[in-house]
Parts: C-alpha cells; sequence; structure tokens
C-alpha cells in the first residue's frame, strides 16, 4: 500500500511538473538575407573585394600569357614535327618549344603564389573585417530574441517547414541597420 501510495504521489508531482513547464517559443532568421541587408557586412564584403581584386586581375593576366605561351609552344610543336621542314628549323623549334616549357612552368608557379596571395588577402579580411560583423549579427538574433521573448531561434534554411509568423528576419536587419 505505501509502495502503491508513493508511486502515486511520485507520478502526480513529475506530471505537475511536466504541466508547469513552460512551452519554449521558437522562431526562424534567415541568416544569409541578414548578412546581404546589413549595410556595415556589404561594405565590409566590398572592401575585401577591393583588397583582392587588384590580385585577381594580375592572375588573369598571367592566365592570358600562359595561354599564349601554350599557343606559340603549339606553334613550335608542329614545325618541330613537320618533316618538310628543314633541319635547322626543326631544330630551332624544339630549342623553342624547350624554352616556352620553361616558361610556362616559371608562369605557373607565379600564378599559384598570386592564388595563394588573394586566398591570404581573402582570409584576413573574413577575420579582420567581416567575422566581427557576423558577430554582431549573432548579437542582434539574440536582442530580438530576449525583446519578443523568444527562446529558440533556427536559421531559416535548416528547417523543413515553418510558419512565416516566426521568422524575425526583419526585425533582425532593423536593429544591425540602426547602429
Amino acid at each position: 500500500m505505501k509502495k502503491s501510495l508513493s508511486l502515486i504521489l511520485v507520478s502526480f508531482f513529475v506530471a505537475a511538473g511536466l504541466l508547469a513547464q513552460k512551452t519554449p517559443i521558437m522562431a526562424t532568421v534567415n541568416v544569409q538575407r541578414v548578412l546581404a541587408e546589413y549595410a556595415a557586412f556589404q561594405s565590409a564584403v566590398e572592401k575585401v573585394r577591393g583588397s583582392v581584386a587588384p590580385v585577381e586581375e594580375e592572375i588573369k593576366r598571367m592566365q592570358a600569357n600562359v595561354q599564349n605561351i601554350v599557343t606559340e609552344g603549339q606553334k613550335a610543336q608542329e614545325l618541330a614535327a613537320n618533316p618538310a621542314a628543314s633541319e635547322e628549323a626543326r631544330s630551332e623549334a624544339q630549342s623553342t618549344v624547350t624554352t616556352l616549357q620553361k616558361q610556362l612552368q616559371e608562369e605557373q608557379v607565379k600564378i599559384n603564389q598570386f592564388r595563394q596571395q588573394a586566398q591570404q588577402l581573402a582570409q584576413k579580411g573574413q577575420q579582420e573585417d567581416m567575422a566581427p560583423l557576423q558577430q554582431k549579427a549573432l548579437e542582434a538574433v539574440k536582442t530580438v530574441a530576449i525583446d519578443k521573448g523568444i527562446d529558440v531561434v533556427v536559421p531559416l534554411n535548416g528547417v523543413v517547414y515553418a510558419d512565416e509568423s516566426l521568422e524575425i528576419t526583419d526585425a533582425v536587419i532593423a536593429v544591425l541597420n540602426a547602429e
């Protein structure tokens, strides 16, 4: 009898505790849209692009130079393999092919170095300019959630379905751009 009474009391208190718990209030936020419409973040993106642009332009110029070397090399290779050409012309063409192959390798090494430089500039910009703004965006989400009494905010792209009334993206953007 005591066991039954204890079991009933424990069940009652567990059920009461479950009923007393607050149902969490959830919301969604479109992270990509927040960052796309966050003016300071877009300025930082443009700053990073601006720092990388000259390096990318140099890479394009170098790639065009590589293409020219390849084209010249193909022509020289054809001449070197042409049985109708004189031995001297074929020998000279083969020498040209060898020289162009060296140039091609040197240009490819330079291109790789410039690519690494572009990646480093982009990473530096990400860390110095964009990361703090991404952190501010997270803080804005938290601010809006607290103001609206929201317990859980999930990214919109990670949700299969959510009612539009749960989205707080506009409020977050307003907080960020008000600063």
